[in-house]
Formats: structure tokens, C-alpha cells, sequence
């Protein structure tokens, strides 16, 4: 971005033939990045020499406000955004003639919350409803508002498409902990109610480092999330939760989050933003980088019947004196994890207790996290502060990021300022 107080709102990525970035920013404004995907090794040696640079379109004076949602086509032509006036635009990507052309397609005067595109149908969530736009014709949209009662209050209600009951059906939350189920037309063909099933007791997602201060009382579900086609994530007060409509029932619940931001959920992955500087991934399966060493210890982040909850990661864990004399910090030295002297055999002490369990089970985390602390890394990631240098450097390719319908120049020169909307 050329101006460096640019603030980012919103961020969709798809991959297609190449990497489609579609950034969104507070002043309204949305940049899309078309970045090349690396040639696999078994094409032609002229297709590997040829370097192709990352490229910009900029969509500008559209939107009047903040973009709160973008939402990708599956063949990356098409980019729909939305922003805080209710202003949802489409924009189409012609990637031969190297164009971009935009217009608005419709204006709900409240901000959009979510939306949600499934084949030429267009869910758009508001704060003051939900309507569903069909495309008619090359330019003109139908607007259905999804249930005939319109809302008593101003709230973020999401919406998305979703299979139940093995039929597709447009699903929106409503206040009091309510779903409603629709058609395609927006007709409501059932209400479900969580009000009382939220208050069950049900699976805690267990995380490394939960919040210490109190659980708040939920009040209402906001936006919804598919997660592995069967079930449906929701976000309520800083607090997620695992839906099954099916059988009506909450599968389980991560209350121990300081905040949520934004959530992203691509098929076993949950990824939250809690912070501008604290990401957490929920998965079922282990990160596939460094994926050998975490599976050997995924049993140490499972929750069990004697032990349900996880120490945090700043907790410093002191052994009764009758047990041992030596007190473990999560800051002392590795070599403190070795110096706790275990009792003998015949003392009573030796039966294992559940606080001689969890000291242990913290342990080895301990151990994890050095062993991945001592991985190598690319040192260019780390973030550091005050003025750069510039070095001298062997002459390289660079593959500069050249907005559309200017050259690139070699040495990864500035660019013209000439933008090709």
C-alpha cells in the first residue's frame, strides 16, 4: 500500500491458477493482488525463466465507508465487498485484457456484516436484516429479504448457506439464541432455539494460554462459520461455539478467549484473532509444518477426565515440600525440569496424585516448546524496530508489485502511480 497509514479490515485469499489477495481498508478503498503460484519443476525451462511480478487492481470510490466483508467466486473473477454504509459491490476481473470493472449492486443503507455466495445467489447479512440477491440478468440483481418479521433491534446477525437435513438452506441467527432456517426464495421454514441447550454443560476446547478473568454470559449467537460441512461455528461475545443442527445440540464451546476480532475456518482449521499480536489455531489435525513433533505430543493438549483444563502458560507450578524441595517455573532453565527428585518406591508418596500428574504433564510441555524454540527459522520475519540499513546486495531478479497497465523496472524501482480500474 502506498500510504503507510493505511488500516486493513478485511483480508479473503483464494487459489485458483495464481494466488488471488483481496485487501480491504477503513477509508474504502480494496487492492487485489494477483500473485504467481511457483512453476512446478517438471514445465519447460523457458516457462521457469520467465518471471512474472505480482500485480495490483485498485477499486476505489465505490464504497464510502469501511470494508467489513469480501467474498471470492470460486474461479477468483469475481469479488463482492461490502462496507459499514451497506453499500455491496461487485467487482469483475478480466485477466486477459488485464481490467477490472466495478459497480454497485446494492445498497442497504446498514452495515454488512456477513455475506456468504453460493453459485449466482448472493447472502448478504445487515444489522438490520438479511436479504438474498439473485442475479437476473448480465447487470441487474433481485433483493429477497429472508423472513417476512423484520428485526426489533440493530445487531452484527451473520447468515451463510448450509447444509441440513442433507438440503441446502440459508441459515441466520436472531436474538434469544435462535436460528432461522430458509429457502432459496428467503421463505422461513423453521426456527431453531439453543436458548436452553446453551446452558448444558459440553465440551471445553481446551487452548494453551486461556483467559484468566471471569466467563461473561452469552446472550445471542452473531456470525456463522461452516466448519467440515456437518457442523456450524458461532460467534457470541467473544466466545465460539460448535453447532450440530442436525441433532440439535451444542458439540462444544471455547469460552477462555480474551477477544475475537475476525475467525477464519478452512476445512479443519479454526484460526482466531484475539489481538493484533495473538493468533490462535483449533484444529483436529496436527499443523503440517513441524506436524512429526507435534503429533508425538498431541497427547498432551487432549483433555481428560481427570484433568480437564490446562495450566497456562505464565503459571509457575510449586511441588508440595513433602513431595520435593524444588519449586518449577516456566522461567527457569531447562535444567530445572530434571531436577525435581522424584520420592522412593515403599514412600506414600509415591502413588501418583493428581497434582504429581499435571506437574509432570506441564513438563513436557515445557520440553515441547524449548525443542520447537530451538527450530531453525528464517531470521527475516522477526520484526525488528528503529531505522534500516541499506546493504549492498549481488545483482537479483526482483519481482516488484506492479499495478496494472505499467512496467516493471529493473532494480525494483518505484512504479507509475497510473492505476487501471
Amino acid at each position: 500500500m502506498k500510504n503507510g497509514s493505511t488500516h486493513l479490515t478485511c483480508v479473503r485469499i483464494i487459489s485458483t491458477v495464481e494466488f488471488m489477495v483481496a485487501a480491504g481498508c477503513r477509508q474504502g478503498s480494496v487492492n487485489i493482488f494477483q500473485i504467481p503460484k511457483e512453476a512446478p519443476p517438471d514445465v519447460c525451462a523457458e516457462l521457469l525463466l520467465k518471471s512474472k511480478p505480482t500485480e495490483r487492481y485498485t477499486v476505489r470510490n465505490i464504497h464510502r465507508g469501511a470494508i467489513t466483508d469480501l467474498v471470492w467466486s470460486k474461479n477468483g473473477m469475481k469479488l463482492f465487498s461490502g462496507d459499514s454504509c451497506g453499500v455491496v459491490a461487485l467487482t469483475e476481473i478480466n485477466y486477459q485484457a488485464r481490467t477490472c470493472e466495478s459497480r454497485e449492486i446494492v445498497n442497504e443503507k446498514y452495515e454488512v456484516v456477513q455475506m456468504c455466495l453460493r453459485k449466482d445467489k448472493l447472502l448478504v447479512s445487515t444489522t438490520y436484516r438479511t436479504v438474498m440477491c439473485s442475479l437476473e440478468d448480465a447487470y441487474k440483481w433481485r433483493v429477497t429479504q429472508v423472513g417476512k418479521k423484520d428485526r426489533k433491534m440493530l445487531s452484527h446477525f451473520g447468515a451463510v448457506f448450509h447444509e441440513y437435513h442433507k438440503q441446502q438452506q440459508v441459515v441466520c441467527t436472531r436474538s434469544g439464541f435462535r436460528l432461522w432456517v430458509a429457502d432459496s426464495e428467503g421463505d422461513v421454514a423453521q426456527t431453531l432455539i439453543f436458548k436452553e441447550l446453551i446452558k448444558l454443560p459440553t465440551v471445553e476446547v481446551p487452548i494453551l494460554n486461556p483467559s484468566k478473568h471471569p466467563i461473561r454470559i452469552p446472550t445471542t449467537f452473531g456470525t456463522l462459520h461452516p466448519f467440515q460441512d456437518r457442523f456450524l461455528l458461532s460467534v457470541a461475545n467473544d466466545m465460539l461455539f460448535v453447532l450440530d443442527l442436525d441433532q440439535m445440540k451444542v458439540v462444544a464451546s471455547l469460552t477462555r478467549l480474551r477477544k475475537i476480532l475476525d475467525i477464519s475456518v478452512h476445512k479443519h482449521e479454526i484460526l482466531i484473532l484475539e489481538s493484533a499480536r495473538s493468533l490462535l489455531r483449533i484444529s483436529t489435525l496436527p499443523d503440517s509444518s513441524q506436524a512429526t513433533i507435534l503429533y508425538k505430543n498431541l497427547d498432551l493438549f487432549t483433555a481428560s477426565d481427570a484433568d480437564s483444563q490446562i495450566a497456562p502458560a505464565d503459571e509457575c507450578l510449586e511441588v508440595a515440600p513433602q513431595r520435593s524441595t524444588t519449586s518449577t517455573c516456566e522461567n527457569h532453565d531447562q535444567d530445572s525440569v530434571d531436577g525435581v527428585v522424584p520420592p522412593p518406591e515403599d514412600h506414600p508418596a509415591a502413588a501418583p496424585t493428581a497434582e504429581s500428574v499435571h506437574l509432570v504433564t506441564h513438563l513436557k510441555k515445557l520440553e515441547l516448546f524449548e525443542t520447537l524454540n530451538e527450530l531453525k527459522y528464517d531470521e527475516s520475519i522477526l520484526f525488528k524496530s528503529g531505522r534500516k540499513t541499506k546493504r549492498k546486495h549481488k545483482a537479483q531478479k526482483v519481482n516488484p508489485i506492479v499495478e496494472i497497465g505499467q512496467m516493471a523496472k529493473e532494480g525494483g524501482a518505484e512504479n507509475g502511480e497510473k492505476d487501471q480500474e
